[in-house]
């Protein structure tokens, strides 16, 4: 069975880069270089089958820090919350490491203060409820495992076997993009009828747990369009809550492999349990760089930014057996409006979605980004929309740029 474990194999091998200096193709200004103020991030590169992560400034030398960093399966989340770096990563097995890294005076740990193990179900998504609670999605489990995220023991373990799609030939729910809202998760269920070719289900399903009780509500469903939340979706970013209290997700319809399949932003709105019925934003049909774009669609991960505008990519997959064309755009995704706006970058590899971070202050985003001349991580400011470069990366590629803020 092919697991998405082999396609990020697959697309890490594409992605090992050295030696740029070049600019990536864009329009980028480097002149705000290193405008973060002392902001640490932690940082993963990626370099053929590993994940280096760390923690740095965006000043630095990329080349000599990442010589000290802690190595990791590539496939798998980085994320740091309340004083510690979480590592969750996964082998060819499926089998997956949670790994929690102290963090003092700006500089992580050598050593793991403390590990969680998953066999065979393919954990990479994790999710932080309080200083009390995580959940990790195990995939390919039918399950979400409550763990104190300090002691990373498990408190719980939500069951989701039953809620399988067997009549539309679901094989298991396989987990994916959350969000909490009013102490309520919802989360994407991929209810995958087809692992070989990637294939989930038809139509839309997520399910409603409760974190104070670790309990399943409900689970909902529209046939607006099909499976919500990508499995590899390490950041959960394939859905949001914006201002109003609204939580929005985003059917890619199963990477458009599927005839019939349909994508699409739904949304539950504030104080309700269901899909609004009566709003939908199919992006293949919004006007995207002066014309209809039809046959996009968007890769899970990206992150919201505020007033409604989410940044993810835009592209497709012409070309099913090759990840790692440099087709795919950063774009700027209005689901107000219902309007798409490319940034100021050449195009990269669709893989590069989980590093998309909103930065400390909020004003900002950065970006991993590659091309053929070479790699660079960017920040793109929400207010001017102006597009920046920050650091070269000249070892492997910028994975995920998170920032350290309690």
């Amino acid at each position: 069975m092919k697991s998405y474990k082999s396609l990020f194999l697959m697309a890490a091998f594409g992605l090992m880069l050295s030696g740029c200096g070049d600019d990536s193709g864009s329009n980028a200004s480097s002149d705000d270089q290193g405008n973060s103020d002392g902001q640490k991030y932690v940082f993963s590169f990626m370099m053929e089958t590993s994940q280096y992560v760390g923690i740095g400034s965006l000043s630095d030398d990329q080349a000599k820090i990442v010589k000290d960093f802690t190595e990791a399966p590539n496939s798998g989340s980085v994320m740091y919350f309340n004083g510690s770096v979480y590592v969750l990563a996964a082998d060819n097995a499926m089998n997956s490491t949670l790994s929690r890294y102290e963090v003092k005076d700006g500089k992580m740990a050598d050593k793991a203060a403390a590990t969680a193990k998953f066999t065979g179900t393919q954990s990479i998504a994790m999710k932080f409820v309080d200083k009390n609670k995580m959940y990790v999605e195990q995939a390919l489990g039918d399950k979400i495992t409550a763990l104190d995220p300090t002691t990373l023991k498990e408190t719980a373990n939500i069951d989701l076997s039953k809620y399988i799609d067997e009549e539309n030939g679901a094989l298991s729910t396989v987990p994916g993009s959350s969000v909490i809202r009013d102490d309520k998760m919802f989360v994407c269920l991929n209810q995958f009828v087809d692992f070989t070719n990637m294939i989930a289900d038809p139509k839309a399903s997520v399910a409603i747990i409760d974190t104070k009780t670790d309990k399943v509500d409900k689970v909902i469903s529209s046939d607006k369009v099909s499976a919500l939340g990508g499995m590899d979706d390490m950041n959960g970013t394939a859905s949001f809550v914006d201002e109003k209290g609204d939580v929005y997700f985003y059917s890619n319809a199963s990477y458009g492999f599927v005839e019939g399949y349909k994508e699409g932003w739904v949304r539950v709105k504030k104080g309700e349990s269901e899909f609004d019925k009566d709003w939908i934003f199919r992006m293949n049909e919004a006007e995207y760089d002066g014309k209809k774009t039809n046959n996009n669609h968007l890769m899970v991960g990206g992150t919201y930014m505020g007033n409604g505008k989410f940044m993810g990519f835009f592209g497709n997959f012409e070309d099913p057996t090759n990840f790692n064309n440099y087709e795919w755009n950063f774009v700027v995704v209005d689901v107000y409006k219902k309007t798409i706006k490319k940034l100021d970058l050449s195009p990269t590899i669709p893989w590069f979605a989980p590093s998309i971070h909103l930065d400390a202050d909020g004003k900002s985003v950065l970006v991993g980004h590659a091309d053929k001349k070479g790699g660079a991580i960017y920040r793109y400011d929400i207010a001017s929309e102006k597009v920046t470069k920050e650091m070269d990366v000249t070892t492997g590629t910028a994975y995920y740029i998170v920032p350290v803020k309690d």
